[in-house]
């Protein structure tokens, strides 16, 4: 009994050392190696770990499993490796800025964190999940060298923003099914092929400058569904049923756009700028609850389902296609904003007065004249489209 009255107090004053040398829920600050094996016999780090911008080299965090808070490095130019073989869990950010020499990331044994924030990562072309990340909130890679998404294996996200990576060619997240925030990708190698079979239901998604995009599953959007500077002939969504916004802009060489299913837009339509769409046909397409706004070098049009377009319609092509069909569902009152329709044009225009089709001019309304700026809605994706279909809406009920 002596020796358990001595014994207790010292364990318990071992035990409260060993859980200090673990953190104390404060940051710890790795500035080389030799920071980073104290931590060695720790299972869990109790806060946050940031590599400093005076570590270099290769550094490894061995024997770690879990770090409760986040894993962050700012401008850490000379680090050319980070490792951490057992770690499974980031409770919150996974943060790497600035890393300009970093050209290995292996952890091995990741599979969740809170988030994930790369950016300005340009030596790193692979990721090194080699388990796959299967649980994040939020995805953010930018301007890194990594050439796919090999390692991220979620089920769900909330944003995925993935831009302005242009090594990428390859982005397959086979096991997303939802995605509840924006969902965006631009600026990557323009033969980027996306591959999102078994996307279900998600609120925003933009494409730009992608060579392939493919979501046979998707069914429902809450928000945007927009494509900018498409570099594949054909798009096809066939369980797609009800979506917000709807966009395809300036995208060259798309020449079919196969949406089945589609019944319900909760929010404007717009089709421009895309040369080699001779044939529009929406048979399942029954409300529209804002504008219509089709331009470019279609010579038909198919809406035979459609019963209530609550904002305005615009429809200008040089095809000759006729308007009859759309001017008695005017005087039906199922387009109940404002109208206008031409087959035949020369300068086919957009709602808001741009050029509708390449190698066409408005004067000083058209886009040839105005340069790069060619809409808001392209530059602003999580905005929607009401900014530019609110002046058609002015006549909805």
């Amino acid at each position: 009994m002596v020796v358990l009255k001595y014994a207790l107090p010292v364990l318990a004053a071992a035990s409260a050392v060993f859980a200090a040398d673990c953190g104390s829920g404060d940051t710890i600050k790795i500035e080389n190696q030799s920071d980073l094996e104290k931590y060695s016999s720790c299972k869990t780090i109790k806060g946050d770990l940031k590599i400093e911008k005076q570590a270099e080299g290769e550094l490894s965090l061995n024997g770690v499993q879990q770090i409760d808070g986040s894993f962050t490095s700012e401008g850490a130019g000379n680090v050319t490796s980070i490792s951490a073989p057992e770690l499974s869990s980031i409770k919150e950010t996974f943060h790497l800025n600035g890393l300009t020499s970093l050209s290995s990331l292996k952890m091995g044994s990741l599979t969740k964190v809170g988030s994930i924030e790369f950016t300005a990562l340009p030596q790193l072309q692979s990721l090194g999940f080699e388990k796959g990340v299967t649980d994040a909130g939020d995805v953010h890679i930018a301007n890194t060298g990594l050439t796919s998404l090999d390692g991220i294996s979620l089920k769900q996200v909330g944003q995925l923003d993935i831009t302005d990576n242009r090594d990428m060619k390859k982005a397959n997240v086979e096991n997303l099914k939802n995605a509840t925030g924006l969902m965006n990708f631009a600026g990557n190698s323009e033969s980027l092929k996306i591959s999102l079979p078994n996307l279900a239901g998600a609120k925003n998604m933009t494409f730009r400058n992608v060579s392939d995009a493919s979501f046979p599953s998707l069914e429902k959007l809450s928000g945007q569904l927009g494509f900018w500077g498409l570099k594949f002939e054909t798009f096809s969504a066939p369980n797609l049923t009800e979506t917000g916004d709807l966009v395809f802009k300036g995208n060259e060489k798309l020449s079919n756009i196969s949406m089945p299913n589609l019944k319900t837009i909760n929010g404007g339509f717009q089709i421009t700028r895309n040369d080699e769409l001779k044939s529009l046909d929406f048979p399942k397409l029954e409300q529209v609850s804002g504008a219509i706004d089709f331009s470019g070098k279609f010579d038909e049009v198919s809406l035979g389902a459609l019963e209530n377009v609550r904002g305005g319609f615009n429809m200008q092509s040089t095809g000759n296609f006729s308007c009859g069909e759309f001017r008695k569902l005017r005087s039906d009152k199922v387009i109940r904003g404002s109208y206008k329709c031409e087959g035949g044009k020369s300068n086919p225009t957009s709602a808001d007065g741009k050029s509708g089709a390449s190698g066409t001019s408005n004067g000083k309304n058209s886009e040839s004249s105005e340069g790069a700026s060619v809409m808001n809605v392209a530059n602003v994706p999580a905005m929607g489209m009401a900014a530019v279909f609110g002046a058609l809406l002015q006549y909805a009920l």
